[in-house]
């Protein structure tokens, strides 16, 4: 759904304190935030996922071997743009203005759906039939309730967006919790949270095996003759201004994988190949 970055200038000294420059030479390190299945996640003990695979790739093209880092998806943004430890960030990272003036984004390569999770035993309260004949979750549901959202995503942006001054949706009350682990806001919901947002296959993944959630596309209503439209989110791969060479060498992977590519390996990391 994804990501807002607004990490402090505090964090980003750190980074540049640990003095490293492993994005030289022969090894290329990628930033990433591994609780985002199926583009990353941690499979015996290993960071695998979508992402991870794209950037194999690129890392063959360029000669270079990949290590990955589970970081915190509030600091990629600011560390890829100082370029001191890493200069690639691949996290499920959508574009936004602020992001592009500090870092550079290679072609877009997946959207998705925003989708909101709730307690399967509230569908009524939330879920009704969209103008496509879809169940989904009309913005509007959501006036009064505590939403959760993980702290530097897509889904944190939009809520922001639709918030109020005073941190509220405009003429309710409700308002927004955030959290820096998926799994705790997944923990939280039922207790301080209503709901939780998130992009369509993390939420998809956050719900297996859990009878007591569920999940459905987030939507506004359309106007007069309209459909209504549906929050989207769409990914693309953060890189170093300065990094014109790895910049190109991922948008050869993505056109080489193109969206039958991109659609395998999504397919594959959701155990559907």
């Amino acid at each position: 759904m994804k990501k807002v970055i607004a990490s402090t200038l505090a964090a980003v000294a750190a980074f540049a304190s640990l003095g490293f420059s492993a994005c030289g030479g022969d090894t290329l390190v990628v930033y990433t935030e591994a609780g985002f299945a199926p583009f990353e996640y941690i499979s015996s003990g290993k960071i695998v996922g979508v992402d991870v695979e794209i950037m194999e790739k690129v890392g063959e093209k360029l000669g270079k071997k990949v290590v990955f880092e589970n970081v915190g998806f509030d600091t990629i943004i600011d560390a890829v743009a100082a370029g001191t430890q890493c200069k690639v960030g691949a996290a499920g990272i959508s574009v936004n203005p602020e992001r592009q003036a500090k870092v550079n984004f290679s072609q877009e390569y997946y959207t998705a759906n925003l989708y909101v999770i709730y307690e399967t035993a509230k569908k009524s309260t939330f879920v009704s039939q969209t103008t496509d004949e879809v169940e989904g979750v009309y913005w509007d549901s959501l006036a009064g309730k505590a939403i959760a959202v993980q702290n530097g995503t897509t889904a944190d942006l939009f809520l922001a967006d639709e918030l109020g001054e005073d941190g509220t949706l405009e003429g309710t009350n409700a308002a927004k919790v955030g959290f820096d682990a998926l799994a705790s806001a997944v923990a939280d919901i039922g207790l301080n949270s209503d709901v939780l947002i998130i992009d369509e296959l993390p939420a998809k993944q956050l719900i297996t095996g859990k009878d007591n959630l569920a999940c459905a596309p987030l939507y506004y209503k359309g106007g007069e003759d309209e459909n209504d439209e549906a929050a989207i989110d769409v990914y693309a791969i953060a890189v170093n201004k300065n990094e014109p060479e790895i910049l190109k060498a991922i948008n050869d992977v993505l056109t080489e994988l193109g969206e039958t590519g991109i659609q395998a390996l999504v397919n594959k990391h959701l155990g559907l190949d």
